[in-house]
């Protein structure tokens, strides 16, 4: 049963995207913990970590959704907020992606 957009499998799919950015940063060279003249972790990184983070929220809110539908949950207002902060992350991660498409189609058209 969904419950505001959130499914059982919309947390799972992550996961195949995490291994790809894992292989993808292992491929570069890169490795956990490599840090820029800034102090902040590479690109690659912060967006495991986020992506990380989404998964586990995702995963939050269709516990939350399941709970409520069995019953061992009374409070709905909690389990809408868990439900409504998932939505709201998931369309931030989906705006940040197309910024980056965006950008990459932006250079990809720059003449040299």
């Amino acid at each position: 049963m969904a419950i505001g957009g959130i499914g059982a499998g919309i947390g799972g799919g992550l996961t195949p995207l995490l291994d790809q950015i894992k292989g993808a940063t292992k491929a570069t060279g890169a490795t956990e913990g490599t840090e820029g003249t800034s102090g902040a972790g590479s690109f690659a990184d912060v967006l495991k970590s986020k992506l990380t983070d989404l998964n586990a929220s995702q995963n939050d809110a269709s516990k939350a959704s399941e709970d409520m539908a069995t019953g061992r949950v009374d409070d709905v207002a909690q389990t809408m907020l868990r439900i409504e902060q998932a939505n709201v992350s998931l369309q931030m991660a989906t705006q940040v992606r197309n910024k980056v498409i965006e950008s990459y189609q932006e250079i990809m058209r720059m003449q040299m």
